[in-house]
C-alpha cells in the first residue's frame, strides 16, 4: 500500500501537528477496529469507498475477512466484495470501480469491474460475520437517495466528520447521512486518500469543483465556471496550472477570477476554451492557493468534438469478425460498459421504445437514424443507433425526444450486452421537425438470409435502423408473451420467400432438424435466418402503456399491412420492434393431419403433454416460492411469475387444456404430464378437489388432479394423477402420469422389483440417489451428475436432472372390460432445455434414460417400454459456446416439447414443438435421513429440506382424480402378450397452434 501523509496538505509550520491530526484528541474514544470514512456516488462509474484505521496497528484485510457488501435496492441478500491487503496505522483504504475517473484510480487501492452501488443501495463493512459500519438501511428501498442536498447519498461525495471515531453497526437503523457526514457536490474527489479524526488543529484542503467534462463543438467557444471552497481557511487564488496535451492553436485559458471573501468563502474561476482549439481531448488542471499557501487541485476535461455521423458511431461490421460481438470503436472494449469521453451525434428520431423491466418499472429509449443524404454512405456500419434513456422520459436538460425532429445529442457511446447504445444524452440542438420519417431515413425491407451468420450480418449492419416487415409475411410460430416484462414476440418470414410458394399452405413452415418439408431438406440445421422476429417495444411505445401485447397470431397467419419498426438486439436476438402490426387469418393449424382418436379394442394411446408451469392460486404453507411475493426458491432467478392472475383465470386455462385432451387428443389411455406444480395439500372427494393444511396429502400433484377433474366435467373420461415428489426441480415444477381408470391401473410396488423397489438394478455409471431406493410406484430416479461430464456449455446442478424421470408400471386391460391384462412400462422425462447449453448434462440424461429401459429390459425382456416426455430440444452438430443472458431483467431459452418412445430396440424422434420457459433450471437442494423402524419405515429414505415426505409403500391414487400435446398410438394384440411389438403403429399428436422450431 502506498504511504499516505498530509504534507501536501499543510503549511510547513503546520507539520507538527501531524501526530496530532491522525490520532483522537483525549475527548475522543480510540477507534478499535475500521469504519468508513468517505462515500464517493459520483457520474457514471465514479464509485469509491475509502475505510480508515485509527486503531493505531496495521490491519491485514485479507485474513481479517473484511469485505464489502452491497444491498441493491432494498434486497436483504448482499453482493459480497472480499477486501485484500494491509491498511498501515493511520492510514486509510480506498476501494473504487475499475471504471472510474483517473483522480479516483490514483488513490485505490483496490479496484472490481462489478457494478457497484448507487444511492438508494444500502453498504456493511463486515469483519466475518461482525457489522462494522454501514450506510443506508438494509432491507428498505428508499426510492433514489438517503438523506437530502448535499448530504445525501445519490451524486455526492460524503465524508465521516472528525469527531466520529466508530461506524453505525445496526445497518438495519433509520439512516440520516447529516448526523455524521459532510456533504460535497458530484465528482469530488479531491479529499479521497486521507482522514483525521478528533478535534486536533488540522488544516481541512480546499474543495475544487470542477465538474463533468466541458464539450464545445468544434469552432465553438465554451466556458465553464469552476469553484474552491476552505472550510477553514480563505481561497485567495483559482488558476490553471497545466493544460495536456498542449493545444496546437487557439487556447484554455482563465478569462475571469473572483476570491473568496472570507473563510469558508467560494472562489471563481472562469476558464474557457476558445473558438480557434483543435478537436480532441485536453485535461486542465486548476489549482488553489489559500492564505498558508496551502494549494489543492482538480482536473477539468476539455472536450472539443466533432458532429459526428451515426454510422461513425456504429463503426464498420467486418466480414472477418462475429456480427454479435461486433462493437463501436468508440465504447470500452469488452464488456457491458460506457465511454468516458462524450460525443455529438446527428440524426433523426424515427421511433420510440417502451418496455417494462421484471421489476415493473417502465423503461424508455428511441432510436436515431441519419438522414438521407448525410449517412456515411459505408455499407458495412449502421445508420441507425438505440438511445437509452432509463426510467425517464426526457434527456438530460429536459427535451422530450419527438418523432420527425432532427437534432444534434451529446452523450455517450456503451454497449450493453452487445447493443450498441448512446446513453447519458443531452440536446444540443434541433435542426428541424415533422419531418415523415419513412422518406427522410433510409428505409430497409426486413429480409435476412437464409444462412443465419450472414442473417447476423444483415441484422447487425442495420442495427436500430428502420425497417419494413412487408404485408403477406407469414406467421411461423404463436406469439409468446412474458409475464414478468409484458414482452411478445412473433415470427415470420418474408412474404418473397420460396416457401410461401408451396402449393400446400401446410408445407409453408420452417424446421430446425432434419425434416423433408425444411427450405433445404436433408440438412440438419441451417440456422433458418430468413426468420424475422417481431418485437412489442414498439406497440408498447404507441400505446403509451408498457402492458400492451403484439395483436396474437397462430402458425400460417400472414401480416396484413407494412409494419415498420427499428432493428433491436436482446436476449441474444435482433428483433424488428414494429409500431403497430395487424394479422390476416391463414389456415388453421389445427385442421393439419389432425389425430384420429385409437381404436381402443386393439390400441392404447400414449400422450405427452407441457403444461407449461401450471400453478394453482392456491398458496402452499409449505412451499416458500410457488405464491407471488413468496420469498423465492434456490437458484430461480425473480420474480416469481407464474401464479395466474386470478382464479378465474386458471379456472379457464385449465378448460381450455381440457378441451385440448378431449378434443385434440381424444382423451388417450396415458398421458406422460410435465411442468405441473408439485404441490399436494389437496384430495379428491365426493367428485371435487378438498384441500387442507396437511402436506403430501394424498401422493398426486394437486394441479393435475384437478386438471383431470375438469376433463370429467367437460365430459371426458375418469383420469388419475400420479407422481412421485422428488422428482420436482427447484422452482416446484414436476413430471407426473394421468392415465384412463377404465383402463389403467398401477401395478403395486415390489420391494424386489429391479427398478420400482428397494435396490434398482440401473446400470449406470455413476451412484443413485438416496432416493433410489424408496419402494413405490410411480418412481423418480436420478443419479450423481459424474465428474468428467463436460460442462464447458452450463450445468444445472450436481445431479444428472434438475426435474428426475418419473417411471411407472402400469397394468393395461387389453381392451376396455377386457379381462385380459398386460403390463405397461412409462418414463416420463423433462430434460434441460435449449440446444446450444447443458450440452453434456443433457447427453447423460439419455444415457439415464437408455439404462432405465435397460434395466426393466433386462428384468423382464418381453417388457413394452414407452420412454417419452418434454426431451427438450437437442444441439446443432457443430455446437456454439453458449451466449451470456442478455439484459438481467429476464431470462429465456428456447426449447421444444417431443415425445421419444422407444420399444424394440428402436427410438423415433417426431418433430419437435418449441416452447420458452422464464426461468433456467436450477437442481432443487435435498438431504436425505433415515427414518427409524418405529414408524414403520424401515430403511426407507425420507427427503427433508423444502418439503419433507415419508414413502414406505406405493401411494394409489383415488379413482376419480385429475389429467399438450403429442401422442403415440400402439398397436399390441388385444390377448395376452406374446412377443414385444409385433407391429407398432406411432402416431403423434399435437394440440391446436402447435409450431416447429
Amino acid at each position: 500500500m502506498r504511504p499516505r501523509t498530509l504534507a501536501a496538505l499543510v503549511t510547513a509550520a503546520a507539520v507538527t501537528t501531524t501526530a496530532v491530526a491522525l490520532a483522537p484528541t483525549a475527548a475522543s474514544a480510540a477507534p478499535t477496529d475500521l469504519f468508513i470514512s468517505e462515500y464517493v456516488e459520483g457520474s457514471s462509474n465514479n464509485k469509491a469507498i475509502e475505510l480508515y484505521n485509527g486503531t493505531g496497528s496495521a490491519i491485514d484485510l485479507a485474513a481479517g475477512g473484511y469485505q464489502l457488501r452491497i444491498y441493491f435496492n432494498g434486497n436483504t441478500s448482499p453482493s459480497s466484495l472480499p477486501l485484500t491487503g494491509t491498511v498501515a496505522p493511520g492510514d486509510v483504504f480506498v476501494f473504487a470501480s475499475a471504471s472510474a475517473a483517473a483522480a479516483i484510480l490514483a488513490q485505490a487501492d483496490q479496484t472490481t469491474g462489478a457494478s457497484l452501488f448507487n444511492g438508494d443501495d444500502a453498504i456493511v463493512l463486515a469483519k466475518g460475520d461482525a457489522v462494522l459500519d454501514s450506510i443506508g438501511q438494509v432491507g428498505v428501498d428508499p426510492g433514489t437517495e438517503w438523506g437530502s442536498g448535499l448530504t445525501s447519498t445519490a451524486d455526492n461525495t460524503l465524508r465521516r466528520l472528525p469527531s466520529i471515531t466508530s461506524g453505525d453497526t445496526d445497518p438495519t437503523d433509520p439512516f440520516d447521512p447529516a448526523v455524521q457526514w459532510a456533504g460535497f457536490p458530484t465528482d469530488t474527489f479531491d479529499g479521497l486518500g486521507w482522514h483525521s479524526i478528533g478535534d486536533g488543529p488540522v488544516d481541512e484542503p480546499a474543495t475544487l469543483t470542477c465538474g463533468a467534462p466541458l464539450v464545445t463543438e468544434l469552432g465553438t467557444a465554451a466556458s465553464r465556471d469552476v469553484t474552491a471552497t476552505d472550510t477553514d481557511d480563505t481561497i485567495t487564488d483559482l488558476d490553471i496550472t497545466a493544460v495536456s496535451p498542449a493545444p496546437a492553436s487557439g487556447s484554455i485559458s482563465r478569462t475571469a477570477f473572483t476570491p473568496a471573501e472570507s473563510v469558508g468563502g467560494t472562489a471563481t474561476a472562469t476558464v474557457t476554451a476558445s473558438a480557434g482549439l483543435p478537436a480532441g481531448t485536453y485535461a486542465v488542471t486548476l489549482t488553489s492557493t489559500d492564505t498558508d499557501g496551502t494549494s489543492a487541485t482538480c482536473t477539468l476535461s476539455v472536450q472539443v468534438s466533432t458532429v459526428l455521423t451515426v454510422g461513425e458511431v456504429q463503426g464498420q461490421t467486418r466480414d472477418d469478425e462475429s456480427a454479435r460481438d461486433d462493437r463501436s470503436p468508440l465504447a470500452p472494449p469488452s464488456g457491458n460498459g460506457t465511454s468516458a469521453s462524450t460525443y455529438d451525434v446527428q440524426g433523426v428520431i424515427t421511433q420510440k421504445l417502451l418496455t417494462r423491466a421484471s421489476s415493473g418499472a417502465d423503461q424508455y429509449g428511441f432510436f436515431l437514424q441519419s438522414r438521407l443524404g448525410s449517412a456515411d454512405g459505408d455499407p458495412l456500419t449502421s445508420d441507425g443507433i438505440f438511445v437509452f434513456m432509463g426510467g425517464y422520459q426526457t434527456l438530460i436538460g429536459g427535451y422530450a425526444p419527438t418523432v420527425g425532429d432532427e437534432v444534434v445529442l451529446r452523450g455517450k457511446v456503451s454497449e450493453y450486452y452487445n447493443l450498441t447504445e448512446f446513453s447519458s444524452a443531452s440536446l444540443v440542438r434541433k435542426l428541424a421537425s415533422g419531418l415523415d420519417v419513412n422518406t427522410a431515413v433510409e428505409v430497409t425491407d426486413a429480409v435476412p438470409p437464409v444462412d443465419s451468420v450472414q442473417a447476423d450480418y444483415f441484422w447487425e449492419r442495420h442495427e436500430g435502423m428502420r425497417l419494413r416487415v412487408r404485408a403477406g409475411s407469414s406467421v411461423t410460430g404463436p406469439r409468446d408473451v412474458f409475464g414478468s416484462t409484458a414482452d411478445s414476440e412473433i415470427w415470420v418470414i418474408d412474404r418473397d420467400d420460396p416457401l410461401l410458394e408451396r402449393a400446400d399452405p401446410y408445407a409453408r413452415r420452417v424446421f430446425r432438424d432434419a425434416h423433408p418439408l425444411d427450405d433445404q431438406p436433408g440438412l440438419f440445421d441451417n440456422g433458418n435466418g430468413q426468420r424475422i422476429l417481431l418485437g412489442g417495444g414498439g406497440v408498447k411505445a404507441t400505446s403509451g402503456d408498457s402492458g400492451t401485447l403484439l395483436p396474437p397470431a397462430r402458425t400460417f397467419d400472414t401480416v396484413g399491412a407494412d409494419a415498420y419498426g427499428a432493428s433491436y438486439y436482446s436476449f441474444n436476438k435482433y428483433s424488428v420492434q414494429v409500431e403497430a402490426v395487424t394479422f390476416s387469418a391463414g389456415v388453421d393449424p389445427a385442421t393439419n393431419n389432425p389425430p384420429r382418436p385409437a381404436d381402443r379394442s386393439r390400441e392404447v394411446a400414449v400422450a405427452t403433454y407441457n403444461l407449461e408451469n401450471l400453478y394453482d392460486y392456491r398458496d402452499d404453507p409449505f412451499d416458500g416460492c410457488d405464491f407471488t411475493g413468496n420469498s423465492g426458491c434456490p437458484g430461480v432467478t425473480p420474480p416469481f411469475d407464474y401464479v395466474p392472475a386470478s382464479e378465474a383465470e386458471y379456472t379457464a386455462r385449465l378448460g381450455v387444456e381440457a378441451r385440448q385432451i378431449i378434443n385434440s387428443l381424444h382423451s388417450p389411455d396415458l398421458i406422460l404430464v410435465q411442468e405441473a406444480e408439485d404441490q399436494d395439500i389437496c384430495s379428491v372427494s365426493g367428485g371435487e378437489l378438498v384441500c387442507g393444511t396437511t402436506n403430501n396429502a394424498d401422493g398426486a400433484p394437486d394441479t393435475v388432479q384437478e386438471l383431470a377433474l375438469t376433463i370429467a366435467a367437460s365430459g371426458g373420461p375418469a383420469y388419475a394423477a400420479a407422481y412421485d415428489r422428488t422428482g420436482s426441480d427447484a422452482r416446484g415444477i414436476t413430471s407426473a402420469f394421468l392415465y384412463r381408470t377404465d383402463r389403467l391401473s398401477l401395478a403395486p410396488a415390489d420391494p424386489t422389483d429391479p427398478v420400482l423397489g428397494a435396490t434398482p438394478q440401473v446400470d449406470y455409471r455413476s451412484a443413485g440417489l438416496p432416493g433410489n431406493a424408496d419402494v413405490q410406484n410411480p418412481k423418480a430416479l436420478n443419479a450423481v451428475l459424474p465428474a468428467d461430464v463436460d460442462t464447458s456449455t452450463g450445468v444445472d446442478g450436481a445431479n444428472v436432472y434438475t426435474r428426475a424421470p418419473q417411471v411407472g408400471k402400469f397394468v393395461v386391460a387389453a381392451a376396455p372390460g377386457s379381462a385380459d391384462h398386460y403390463t405397461l412400462w412409462a418414463i416420463g422425462n423433462h430434460f434441460s432445455s435449449t440446444p446450444d447449453a447443458r450440452v453434456g448434462q443433457r447427453r447423460e440424461q439419455a444415457a439415464y434414460g437408455a439404462a432405465l429401459v435397460k434395466a426393466i429390459e433386462a428384468a423382464d425382456p418381453d417388457a413394452r417400454v414407452v420412454l417419452g416426455g418434454d426431451l427438450n430440444v437437442f444441439p446443432v452438430r457443430t455446437t456454439r459456446s453458449p451466449r451470456r443472458p442478455t439484459r438481467p431483467r429476464r431470462t429465456s431459452s428456447a426449447r421444444c416439447t417431443g415425445p421419444a418412445c422407444t420399444t424394440c430396440g428402436t427410438t423415433w424422434w417426431p418433430t419437435s414443438r418449441w416452447r420458452r420457459t422464464r426461468t433456467p433450471s436450477a437442481a432443487r437442494p435435498r438431504r436425505w435421513t433415515t427414518c427409524s423402524s418405529t414408524d414403520g419405515c424401515t430403511a426407507t429414505s425420507c427427503r427433508s429440506a423444502r418439503r419433507t415426505s415419508t414413502r414406505t409403500i406405493p401411494r394409489t391414487p383415488p379413482a376419480s382424480a385429475t389429467g399438450a400435446p403429442a401422442t403415440t398410438t400402439r398397436r399390441w394384440p388385444g390377448s395376452a402378450p406374446g412377443r414385444r411389438c409385433p407391429s407398432p403403429t406411432f402416431r403423434y399428436r399435437r394440440a391446436t397452434g402447435a409450431r416447429p422450431r
